[in-house]
């Protein structure tokens, strides 16, 4: 039996880390920590690492069909571009529901977001 090694190649600290999602074109991972309120951007090439503050809980974050990004952040989806840094609000979710929260998304293969 072969052994397996696990080792963690990412060197950021994150309270909740999840979500991560590879992007083919670009080669970066993309995750977030939904309790440190932060979207993280991994490129292995050059073992850089850029985060985003997201001011709220973050479940999870996608990239657009039309470039930039979307995330889910408190009950909100926002669109988000790495070269600004500038998040914007899009829609937000059950407002009749304050205490609820955007826990996880994914984009399904006809290109719509489920969140």
């Amino acid at each position: 039996m072969s052994s397996v090694k696990v080792e963690s190649v990412v060197k950021v600290s994150a309270l909740i880390g999840e979500g991560p999602v590879w992007e083919e074109s670009e080669q970066t991972l993309l995750f977030v920590d939904i309790a440190g309120h932060k979207i993280h951007h991994w490129s292995p090439a050059t073992n850089q690492i850029k985060s985003m503050e997201t001011g709220n809980t973050v479940g999870f974050a996608v990239p657009r069909k039309s470039g930039g990004y979307v995330a889910g952040v408190g009950r909100s989806i926002v669109a988000f571009d790495w070269s600004t840094e500038v998040m914007t609000s899009l829609v937000d979710i059950e407002e009749d529901k304050p205490n609820n929260r955007l826990n996880d998304g994914k984009v399904d293969p006809m290109g719509r977001l489920l969140a």
